[in-house]
């Protein structure tokens, strides 16, 4: 797991971003960021860190790696009562849901961007179990033809969490994290924008 800060040092908000390559770790839109009192934490997962293969009763590399994402979100919060908006990007889904539930109302708000839904039956009702148990107000958000990350999978997540809404983005292809970045700050660090 590779990290990366930027956004406003020693902000009081700190925002959480958790997704897969190294990529993920480079601000998608930084005008927006700066535009807003937060500091980011950007989370690169590597493809080994997210295999979440059915071991029922074993821990998997996907729960080793929530655990390792919580305990860094506790370690950069200012104080045991803090709160801290998280953000899921694709692939780093299953690992943000499930650092999500472990920490949960110390994340207050969740936001998941293009997150697809588990593809077996079996990990379906696994997740199902992690997101009934997120206390976070969620905003869940998909593009509407996005192959990857459509209706369905956005459907999905908003009737397992249950403080959840669903906003579809038009457009074709798939939905890149800049498309979205100064909506999903609005949701996930409410009442941080700089004047």
């Amino acid at each position: 797991m590779s990290f990366r800060s930027f956004g406003i040092p020693g902000a009081a908000r700190l925002v959480v971003l958790v997704g897969v390559g190294a990529a993920v770790a480079i601000d998608p839109l930084p005008a927006v960021t700066l535009s807003r009192d937060i500091r980011v934490v950007a989370l690169g997962l590597d493809v080994r860190e997210i295999e979440d293969p059915g071991a029922y009763g074993g821990e998997t590399p996907a729960e080793l790696t929530a655990q390792k994402v919580a305990t860094l979100i506790r370690a950069e919060l200012d104080h045991p009562q803090a709160t801290a908006g998280l953000v899921a990007y694709r692939g780093g889904g299953d690992v943000a849901l499930r650092a999500a539930a472990v920490l949960g109302e110390t994340i207050d708000r969740l936001a998941l961007v293009a997150v697809p839904r588990p593809e077996t039956a079996f990990d379906r009702e696994e997740l199902a179990r992690v997101l009934a148990s997120i206390p976070a107000e969620t905003l869940i958000v998909n593009g509407q033809r996005d192959e990857a990350a459509a209706a369905e999978d956005a459907e999905w997540c908003e009737e397992g969490i249950p403080a959840s809404r669903v906003e579809m983005v038009p457009g074709d292809g798939p939905l890149a994290l800049p498309d979205v970045w100064d909506r999903v700050l609005t949701h996930v660090a409410p009442g941080t924008k700089r004047r």
